[in-house]
């Protein structure tokens, strides 16, 4: 199974790239705001390398492998989370994702069916279904930046729980580390039954929402 690819842009069609790595060209499905990011960039022999996570999708019902490529795990994730919503399979969420993923989670905790309504192939139905089976789940998603993240700082010793979503707001979310030490004291501090990362998330969404 491919997980990731790093190579040349060989040539661009309307929803997906072929990317020469170690002589074999593949084809890759990007999602709308991944092909964004590409906007700017050339292919062919003068194209610089690329480098995509990748999703591989085979099934019984589409046994042709369709590789699925995002630029950072954290999109990735949060593709995995909703093909897991009913009728949501790989394609349908690639196609959805027209918009940066923080700001699709963000419309999910907020219950903005209006919003995900516009996303392409997503309709009443699935909008409904989106926000029912994914609710209290993408509350880190939407706390991604909207630009490039700083670089980690160092770590001080958490307990478990505080320290599982401390580093996830450091190095994967790009906070500074006394800006996440203070998010989740105040979170804990408005709700301290907090049992879970997601819960942790949840709460310090709230925070942030609520400050805003």
């Amino acid at each position: 199974m491919i997980a990731a690819l790093r190579g040349r842009l060989r040539r661009r069609l309307e929803d997906r790239v072929i990317v020469e790595s170690g002589g074999v060209g593949y084809e890759v499905v990007l999602p709308p705001v991944v092909l964004q990011g590409l906007a700017t960039t050339g292919d062919g022999d003068a194209a610089p390398e690329i480098e995509l996570v990748i999703y591989y999708h085979a099934s019984r019902d589409q046994p042709r492998p369709v590789l699925i490529g995002f630029t950072g795990e954290l999109e990735k994730e949060f593709f995995e989370r909703l093909i897991t919503v009913k009728d949501v399979g790989p394609l349908v969420a690639a196609r959805a994702l027209v918009a940066p993923v923080p700001e699709i989670a963000d419309a999910i905790v907020r219950k903005d069916e209006k919003y995900l309504r516009r996303l392409p192939g997503i309709g009443p139905q699935k909008s409904r279904n989106i926000i029912a089976q994914l609710e209290g789940k993408v509350a880190k998603y939407a706390l991604m930046p909207r630009e490039a993240p700083a670089a980690p700082a160092p770590e001080e010793p958490e307990d478990e729980l505080r320290g599982l979503v401390r580093e996830v707001l450091v190095r994967q979310l790009g906070h500074r580390a006394g800006e996440a030490e203070q998010l989740i004291r105040e979170a804990l501090a408005r709700n301290p039954a907090i049992g879970t990362p997601e819960e942790l998330f949840e709460e310090i969404y709230r925070g942030r929402r609520g400050g805003a």
